[in-house]
Order: structure tokens, then C-alpha cells, then sequence
């Protein structure tokens, strides 16, 4: 069995391409191949790809656009059983050079991790080099809970291990259009232990028209998360709707107020039975900030509902009932 394989789906995005195929080509680890699938895009991409003489480079093209999910399944289907790691590569993306050998040496290290992303800048001007940046959660156990908030993996940072997948037969929903990765990550986060890297090893590109920011996908990305966090916020016992989902965590609907301090004492008794029964194991410092995040995120639905922040009840059932962070950090939370 062959060592890494690059799985890197393309449509339309002759414009970034031939920087994001130099920066993998430019790695300091060697022993990869890189599998670029076309999902039929109209552009130069295949003209981009055959440029190149590496014989490491193989080009696969769609007969009919399928779609990010359907092409992603159809690269694992090809790779899976014939490499002992699959790394994610966007065609609109840069790695820094030693992007696969420090994943690499952590993954045969840590036999354990059974998939591994880094962190990464996210930029408009590609030829930025920032020094710094918002910085994804390391380690499993926050990770785990960090999913029923964020992604919390950059899609092409990531790097899995083949036989987890194959064992456990992890592949991509088809039915989600917008945030297949999520999805993904939390079915994997279920079965086996996950990490981020500490190290800043991706450039990402922020694109106007990616798929999830499109003004046509906005909604339905906004409905498709809801419903992937709802299904997982069962996994710790807690049941919220899709539907509350969506309203804590993104709705801007004046209707958001009716009914707002039942709709919040629910909110806040979730976090607390979250924090209580499932963030014993996090690192003190990891603790600190989900507690931290879980305050903000009550602030953030409390904003969006447009109640008042000088409401007196609001405050009375904050203070009374948030018991997961102390409560002076819990107003200041509240008033920054």
C-alpha cells in the first residue's frame, strides 16, 4: 500500500489552480500522489493540469457535474484501498511546504488520530504572510464539543486514515450541499479521536462565490448546518429542533423575541447540562474558554432577539441560571 494520496476536486477554478498545484508539488515530503478530479468544469483546468510533467499528477474529469459531495466519494471510492492516508486539497487553497511532512510524522506517532487537520490563515490577498490568526481547538475532547458550534476543521487541511474509514464506512452525505465537511467530521468524531495541529500550515481563499456563500445557498447552508447540529446535539442527551437551532444560534426573524426568556431559560439549561456532564475531561484552560464561548453565545441570541440589554428579567434569569462560568466573567461576557 502506497503512503499519502492528494485528493483535490476542481470546478471552474482554473484561476487559483495551477497555485494551488505548486504549493503541494513544493512539499518537503515527497512519497505522495496527487489526484485532481474535474467535477466537468468549462474553463482551462485541464489544460492547467496537463501542463505539468510530474508523474505524481493524475487528472480525473467527470462526464457530468456531479456535484463537491458525489466527486469527493468518487476520489476516496479510487483511493482509499490503495493508500495508507488521504489529504484534502482545494483547488482555490495554498499548503505551506512542510504542511505534509509535520501531519504525517503526528499521524504515525499518534496511531490513535484517525484524522488530523491544521490551522490556516483565511485571506482575501493570498500574498499576505500574516504572523498570527484565529487559532481551531487541538485536541479530542474539545474538538468534540467544539462541532455543535463550528466546523472546527479547514476542509483542506485535513488528513484521514484510510483503513478508519474503510472500517467504518465514512464517506461524504450526498444529500448535503453546503457543509458536507461538518457533517463528516462529526460521524468521524463519533468513532475515533480527532486533533488539529497547532501549527499554521494553509492558506485559505476567501472566495464571494464559494458554494456555501452564495446568496442562493445561504439559507439552505444556514438550514443544513442546523439540522447536522441539531442530530448531534442528541449525542449528549440534549434535544433541540433543527428549527431551535437555527433560531439560537443564526435566525435574525423578529419573531426571535416571542416567548424570549422561555426560549432562553431552554437555551441556557442546555449549556449547563453540556458543561456539567461533558467538559470534565478538558484541559483547564479549554475549559475556561468553552465557558467563555457558551456565555457569548447566549449574548450573541440575546442581541439577535433584539430585547433590550437593559431588560431586567433578562439579566435576572442570566445571572440566576448560567451555571457554567462565574459570574462576574459571566457579565462581563455579557457587556463586551
Amino acid at each position: 500500500m502506497k503512503k499519502l494520496a492528494v485528493l483535490l476536486p476542481t470546478y471552474n477554478s482554473a484561476k487559483y489552480l495551477d497555485e494551488s498545484i505548486s504549493s503541494i508539488l513544493n512539499q518537503t515530503y515527497l512519497d505522495f500522489d496527487l489526484y485532481i478530479y474535474d467535477d466537468c468544469s468549462i474553463d482551462n483546468s485541464k489544460e492547467i493540469v496537463e501542463s505539468y510533467s510530474d508523474k505524481r499528477i493524475f487528472y480525473r474529469k467527470n462526464n457530468q457535474n456531479l456535484g463537491i459531495s458525489k466527486t469527493l466519494n468518487k476520489g476516496l471510492e479510487e483511493l482509499l484501498r490503495s493508500y495508507q492516508f488521504i489529504a484534502r486539497m482545494d483547488a482555490d487553497d495554498w499548503a505551506f511546504p512542510e504542511r505534509f511532512q509535520k501531519q504525517i510524522d503526528f499521524l504515525e506517532e499518534n496511531k490513535s488520530i484517525m484524522l488530523c487537520g491544521t490551522q490556516g490563515y483565511w485571506l482575501k490577498d493570498m500574498a499576505e504572510n500574516l504572523s498570527s490568526g484565529w487559532k481551531y481547538p487541538y485536541g479530542d475532547d474539545y474538538l468534540k464539543l467544539y462541532l455543535l458550534f463550528g466546523a472546527s476543521f479547514g476542509h483542506s487541511s485535513v488528513i484521514l486514515r484510510s483503513d478508519f474509514f474503510i472500517s467504518n464506512n465514512l464517506r461524504y452525505d450526498e444529500d448535503i450541499k453546503t457543509c458536507e465537511d461538518w457533517d463528516l467530521w462529526i460521524r468521524t468524531s463519533k468513532k475515533g479521536e480527532i486533533y488539529n495541529l497547532s501549527n499554521f500550515l494553509m492558506k485559505y481563499r476567501i472566495v464571494n462565490n464559494s458554494n456555501h456563500r452564495l446568496l442562493k445557498n445561504k439559507i439552505l447552508h444556514l438550514k443544513e448546518r442546523s439540522a447536522i447540529i441539531s442530530n448531534y446535539w442528541k449525542t449528549f442527551d440534549i434535544d433541540l429542533s433543527p428549527e431551535q437551532v437555527f433560531e439560537y444560534y443564526y435566525s435574525t426573524n423578529e419573531n426571535i423575541n416571542e416567548n424570549f426568556e422561555t426560549k432562553l431559560e431552554i437555551l441556557i439549561s442546555s449549556f449547563n447540562r453540556l458543561f456539567d456532564n461533558h467538559a470534565k475531561d478538558l484541559k483547564k484552560q479549554e475549559k475556561r474558554m468553552f465557558s467563555y464561548m457558551l456565555a457569548r453565545k447566549i449574548l450573541n441570541f440575546w442581541k439577535r432577539s433584539r430585547v433590550s440589554k437593559y431588560n431586567l428579567k433578562t439579566w435576572v434569569i442570566i445571572i440566576t441560571k448560567v451555571k457554567f462560568i462565574g459570574t462576574i466573567r459571566l457579565i462581563k461576557s455579557q457587556l463586551n
